[in-house]
C-alpha cells in the first residue's frame, strides 16, 4: 500500500483549518470577554460604553442572590447538626477507649476473613458497634449520674428509696429524654432544613447564577461588537461589523429576557420561609419538651428534698449512700 502524501496534506490542511476554526470561534471570544472584564474592574471602560441591564432583571437577579446568600450563610451554622457531639467535647479517655474497641473488633473481623476482599472490608469498614452511647453532652451527664452506673455491680443493693438515689435516677433518666429529644431535634432538622436548603441551592439556585453569568457574556460579547464597529476604519468591514453587532444585541436582549423568566421561576419555588418553619417547628420540639421535664424535676426535687427534710429532721442533708 503506497503512501498518498497528497491526501496526507488535504488531511493536514483540513484539520489545520478545523484547529483555528475552532480556536477562533472559542479561544480568542474568550480571551477577549476575560480582558473586557478585567478592563471593566479597573475602570478602564467608560460608562456609556458599558450596556445597561433592564431594573426589572436587576431586582429579580438580586433576591436570588440574597437567597443564595442566605442559604450559604445558614447551612455553615446548621452543618453543625449532622456532627452529633457538637455540644460534648472530645473526651481523651472515651476517645482512647473506643479506638481500643476499633482495634479490637477490626482483628477480630480480620480473624476471621476467609478471602483477601472480606480482609480489606474487614480493615477499612470494621462493623459498626451499635452499643455506643451517643455522644452529646447531655447523654453523657445521664450516663454520669445513673445510681446503676454507680453503684456498678452493688446495684442490688442500692435503696430505692434513698432521697439522692430517687433524685439522681429521676435526673439521669429524664436528662437521657431530653438528650434523646436533642437527637430527634438534629435528624429533623438535617432532613427537613438542611437538606431542602442544599437542594435549592445545587438546583433552583444554581439556574439562576448559570443564567447571570450567561448574561453576562452576552452583554461584554454585545458591547464589543458595538467597539468593534465604532471603532472600525475600514468601510469593506463595516457592514458585516453592524450585522455582527446586531445579532450580539439580539443575543443579549434574548438572554436577558430569559433570565428574567428563570430567575422568576427560581423565587416562585424557592420557600426559605416554609423551610425555616420546619427548622422553628423542629427547635420548639425539642426546646418544649426539654423545658416540661426540667420545669418537672424542679417540683420533684423540691419534693424529695422536703420530704428528706421531714424524715432526717434537717434541712439540706443528703445521704449518698451507694454502697459502691
Amino acid at each position: 500500500m503506497s503512501f498518498n502524501f497528497s491526501n496526507f496534506t488535504k488531511d493536514l490542511k483540513s484539520l489545520g483549518d478545523k484547529i483555528s476554526t475552532e480556536f477562533n470561534k472559542e479561544v480568542v471570544p474568550l480571551a477577549q470577554r476575560t480582558t473586557r472584564m478585567v478592563q471593566e474592574k479597573i475602570g478602564n471602560v467608560n460608562a456609556d460604553e458599558i450596556s445597561q441591564l433592564p431594573s426589572e432583571y436587576i431586582e429579580i437577579a438580586r433576591k436570588c442572590n440574597s437567597i443564595e446568600q442566605l442559604y450559604k450563610n445558614v447551612l455553615k451554622v446548621t452543618s453543625t447538626y449532622d456532627n452529633e457531639p457538637y455540644d460534648y467535647p472530645s473526651n481523651l479517655q472515651e476517645s482512647f477507649t473506643e479506638f481500643g474497641k476499633d482495634i479490637t473488633s477490626r482483628v477480630s473481623s480480620l480473624s476471621k476473613a476467609t478471602s483477601p476482599a472480606e480482609a480489606q472490608a474487614a480493615l477499612i469498614h470494621p462493623k459498626q458497634d451499635l452499643t455506643r452511647p451517643p455522644k452529646t453532652l447531655y447523654h453523657a451527664i445521664s450516663r454520669a449520674t445513673d445510681p446503676a452506673v454507680l453503684s456498678g455491680a452493688d446495684n442490688q443493693h442500692q435503696d430505692i428509696n434513698d432521697p439522692l438515689v430517687k433524685g439522681l435516677t429521676l435526673y439521669s433518666t429524664n436528662l437521657n429524654k431530653i438528650a434523646n429529644a436533642r437527637l430527634g431535634q438534629d435528624q429533623l432538622i438535617r432532613t427537613k432544613f438542611n437538606k431542602p436548603l442544599t437542594t435549592t441551592l445545587r438546583s433552583l439556585i444554581g439556574q439562576s447564577n448559570q443564567i447571570q453569568k450567561k448574561v453576562e457574556q452576552k452583554r461584554i460579547d454585545y458591547d464589543l461588537a458595538r467597539k468593534a464597529l465604532t471603532n472600525c476604519t475600514n468601510p469593506n468591514k463595516e457592514s458585516q461589523l453592524r450585522v455582527d453587532m446586531e445579532n450580539a444585541e439580539d443575543e443579549f436582549a434574548n438572554t436577558v429576557e430569559d433570565a428574567i423568566n428563570i430567575m422568576q421561576n427560581v423565587l416562585e419555588n424557592a420557600k426559605p420561609l416554609h423551610e425555616f418553619l420546619e427548622l422553628i417547628k423542629a427547635q420548639l420540639a425539642y426546646h418544649k419538651l426539654a423545658n416540661e421535664l426540667l420545669g418537672s424535676m424542679v417540683e420533684d426535687f423540691e419534693q424529695i428534698i422536703e420530704d428528706s427534710s421531714k424524715q432526717t429532721g434537717t434541712e439540706s442533708r443528703e445521704s449518698g449512700d451507694f454502697d459502691i
